[in-house]
């Protein structure tokens, strides 16, 4: 019990001087640090453990920012009942190995551009089984190269997506008489 009234007056005193801070239209600031705000919590009697702070100031060589920040492996969530609109000035920048959106829909105003990629060159032989390009989230094939005998108006070449395995395929006509050959590359995330 005495454990537990302890840590009470410890989150009493440091909410006080959290007020006091605010009353005075600052919050933390120390020895030319930015003032911070960090947010800590604990589970039963265990330690605390810093979910992120709210920083603002100089971070050095002149990189100003107000600045709200995750620590660790905690998740930063922006979470709204309503609309959300996150604005700038000039640059917008997300920077992250993997950027998921889920939206029921999604409406662009301005450019959208992106680096692509494209993969190696990719064949296919009358004769051959169908070769498989990449899957359809990846990428889309382009036809770079198209040659042969073709045995008749209707002969030539498939480019398809089996919903199987949600790859692309390169196929054609291998029937006797028939000799093509195509060759494409895949364009996208590749």
């Amino acid at each position: 019990m005495e454990a537990r009234v302890e840590k009470l007056e410890r989150q009493v005193k440091q909410l006080a001087e959290v007020l006091e801070a605010m009353r005075e239209g600052i919050l933390f600031s120390s020895q030319g640090m930015p003032p911070a705000l960090a947010f800590k919590h604990g589970k039963g009697e265990g330690p605390l453990r810093l979910f992120g702070k709210i920083e603002a100031g100089d971070f050095g060589k002149g990189y100003e920012a107000f600045r709200l920040s995750a620590a660790g492996q905690a998740r930063f969530d922006l979470d709204s009942g309503g609309d959300m609109l996150l604005q700038a000035a000039d640059t917008f920048k997300v920077n992250a190995p993997k950027v998921r959106i889920e939206a029921q829909r999604m409406d662009l105003d301005g450019e959208l551009s992106a680096n692509l990629c494209q993969s190696e060159p990719f064949s296919w032989r009358s004769g051959q089984p169908p070769a498989r390009l990449v899957h359809q989230s990846q990428g889309i094939p382009v036809l770079t190269e198209l040659k042969g005998k073709f045995k008749s108006s209707s002969s030539g070449i498939r480019i398809y997506i089996d919903p199987s395995d949600g790859y692309w395929y390169l196929d054609g006509d291998s029937s006797q008489g028939a000799e093509i050959f195509a060759r494409v590359v895949c364009v996208g995330r590749v």
